[in-house]
């Protein structure tokens, strides 16, 4: 799934995929400003795994 970052009319801050609000820190990287429910949280959590994953997987020895 590709993000859309909207800007937020009369604000410095974005919207990812129309929701949230984000401030922008470089052009790849943006900072959640609002609160975060559990689903936010969980995704967040599940992203770092499959990149840790991705970098050094893991292996069985038995």
């Amino acid at each position: 799934m590709n993000d859309v970052w909207q800007p937020v009319p009369g604000t410095r801050f974005f919207s990812r995929n129309g929701e949230g609000l984000y401030e922008r820190l470089t052009n790849q990287l943006y900072l959640r400003v609002d609160d975060v429910d559990e689903t936010d949280a969980r995704e967040v959590c599940t992203r770092f795994a499959e990149a840790f994953e991705a970098r050094a997987p893991v292996r069985m020895v038995a």
